[in-house]
Order: C-alpha cells, then sequence, then structure tokens
C-alpha cells in the first residue's frame, strides 16, 4: 500500500511538473503579442497620449531594458514583455523592474493586457501546485526541480516577480484618475525566540541547509536576557505610485439635488502601479483628466524612535531579524 502511495504521488508530481513548460510557453507568446500592440502604438501616426514618471528607480529600469523615455509605448512593451533576470551588478536578484504612469490605449491592447494577466495566472497557479507538491523535499532541491523545468522551457532565468505581477487596467474610460505617491517605509516589529525557531525550521525542515542550520545554533545560543531584543525588518524600499479611477454620473447627481449641475463621484482604486497603467481610451488616442505628481515624492523627515535603533548587519538574515544593541 506504501509503494502504491508512493507512485501515486510520483505520478502527481511528474504530471504537476509537466504543466509548468506550456504555461511558461504561453505567458511569453501572450507578453509578445501586448508588446507588439504597444509597438504598433508608437510606430502610428496618431498620437496616444502617455505619462510615465521618471524617479530614479525608474530610469534604472528604462538603462536596463535599453528604453527610451522618449518612445513610452515601446518601453513599456519591453517591460511587460521582460519576464527574465536581467544582469546587473549589485542589483538584488528578487528586486522587479518598476517605470509607474499612465499610457492609453485601445480596446485591442486591453484585451491584449487581459490575455496576459490570464496566463500569469495561470502560470503562478501551476508553479503554487508543483511547489506544493514537493513540499516535503530540501528547499534547495525545491529551488533547484523548479529551475530546471523553466530551462527545458527555453527560460531558466525565469524572474517569478514579474512573471506574476498583473498588468492594471482601466477597461472603461473614466472620467478621471487620481494619482498619489505613497512613501517608501520600513516596518519593525518585536519576534520571539519561538517564532524565529519555526521559520527558520520551516525553510529548511529537512537540516540540509548548513547557512538556516547556523542561524538556528546562534538562536539557541542567545542569551536568556537578550531574547526580548530581537526585532524583524520589513523595507519597501521604493515608493509606489496609487491609482484611482473616477467616475462622475451627471444624471444622478442632477435628479438628487434639483439643479442639474454637480455630478456624483465614485471612485475605484486601481492598485499600486509598479508598471505602465493601459486605460482604455477611443481613436481620439486621449487620457481622461489626472493629477499630476512630482517624478518622485518629496523628502520628509521622520524621528527615529530610539528603541528601535538596530545594527547594520542582520542577527538572523534569513528572517531579516536583528538584535537590538548589537550582537
Amino acid at each position: 500500500m506504501a509503494d502504491e502511495t508512493s507512485l501515486k504521488r510520483q505520478r502527481e508530481i511528474a504530471e504537476l511538473a509537466r504543466a509548468i513548460g506550456p504555461q511558461l510557453e504561453g505567458l511569453h507568446r501572450c507578453a509578445a503579442s501586448l508588446q507588439g500592440e504597444l509597438e504598433q502604438l508608437q510606430a502610428a501616426p496618431g498620437h496616444w497620449d502617455h505619462y510615465l514618471l521618471q524617479p530614479p528607480f525608474a530610469r534604472d529600469a528604462a538603462q536596463q531594458l535599453g528604453g527610451s523615455f522618449d518612445r513610452p509605448f515601446s518601453l513599456a512593451g519591453a517591460l511587460y514583455a521582460s519576464l527574465d533576470h536581467i544582469d546587473s551588478p549589485g542589483e538584488d536578484a528578487r528586486a522587479t523592474l518598476q517605470i509607474p504612469g499612465l499610457l492609453a490605449v485601445p480596446g485591442r491592447a486591453i484585451d491584449a493586457a487581459i490575455k496576459l494577466n490570464a496566463a500569469k495566472e495561470a502560470f503562478a497557479e501551476a508553479v503554487s501546485a508543483f511547489r506544493h507538491a514537493i513540499a516535503h523535499r530540501p528547499a534547495p532541491e525545491r529551488d533547484r526541480r523548479l529551475r530546471d523545468l523553466f530551462a527545458e522551457a527555453g527560460h531558466p532565468r525565469s524572474h517569478l516577480r514579474q512573471c506574476y505581477r498583473q498588468v492594471l487596467l482601466c477597461p472603461v474610460h473614466p472620467d478621471a484618475i487620481a494619482l498619489s505617491w505613497i512613501k517608501a517605509r520600513k516596518s519593525i516589529r518585536k519576534v520571539t525566540v519561538d517564532w524565529c525557531e519555526r521559520k527558520l525550521v520551516a525553510m529548511d525542515p529537512q537540516g540540509a541547509d548548513p547557512g538556516i542550520q547556523y542561524q538556528r545554533q546562534l538562536l539557541a545560543g542567545l542569551a536568556r536576557n537578550r531574547h526580548e531584543d530581537l526585532r524583524q525588518v520589513q523595507v519597501q524600499s521604493r515608493p509606489n505610485l496609487q491609482v484611482a479611477e473616477i467616475f462622475r454620473d451627471e444624471d444622478a447627481a442632477g435628479s438628487e439635488r434639483g439643479d442639474g449641475n454637480a455630478a456624483a463621484e465614485s471612485y475605484r482604486q486601481v492598485g499600486y502601479a509598479a508598471m505602465p497603467v493601459l486605460v482604455r481610451s477611443d481613436d481620439s488616442g486621449r487620457l481622461p483628466d489626472f493629477s499630476r505628481v512630482d517624478h518622485e515624492p518629496g523628502a520628509g523627515r521622520r524621528r527615529q524612535r530610539r528603541d528601535l535603533a538596530l545594527p547594520r548587519e542582520p542577527y538572523l538574515p534569513a528572517l531579516r531579524v536583528f538584535l537590538r544593541g548589537g550582537h
């Protein structure tokens, strides 16, 4: 019975593994299709509105993509189609390329983006199912097997965060768009020894990762009078551009107020725009009215709490946990 169960699990894992390659290939096809639509807009004789912001991280992204803000639709297409890691010395491999802004596009580009988003969801689900099926294996083995599947599909350097993130859309032309910067923030919270131990064990259940095991030893040897000094740091390293649609109902406002002059407004949060938001437009190629913002949020001063002063080097790097007052 045990052998049959093991064989059944192996067959299930193999089936889930076979699904990843076609999903990844389909994702790249959809991304290329959207890129092609935007290249056509870039070359079109008519004018299509655009508004791309250029904070330092967006200029860095454009440079890595080999694009230019003088060709906004081509630059955006290259960003949507960038699903692999790009070698960049000194960059965090987990970081994503980000260029916030707005682009006016026709319905066919919206349709291409909807298909791309569906392909992203399908790929993410396939990866998640495979990871769940091999969750009993050591973390290094899980990562290696997943990368091997990407390589078999012809994309060994797939950047999962860029593969997963959705293209934000305004599929119905709004009356206006509200933009605002949300500044980068650092969250620091107190954690316990037990919490850290559970997290480290979950990261390396088989005890095969020397780095994780070393951190568990550090934790076990921490003096009891330092247990209250463990702090986890979560950093949002970049500001986010928040985007909201505004719709006005002239008829409803006029009937309620009796003067017909004021429009009732409804808001819908579109999301945080790490990539340009595609806004449906007609043949005029116009964006709706929108609020202008600076290329990056203004500098602000925030007083640091004395009890949150932390050393530069983490005590438990795998968890981003620091020891207040130093090691």
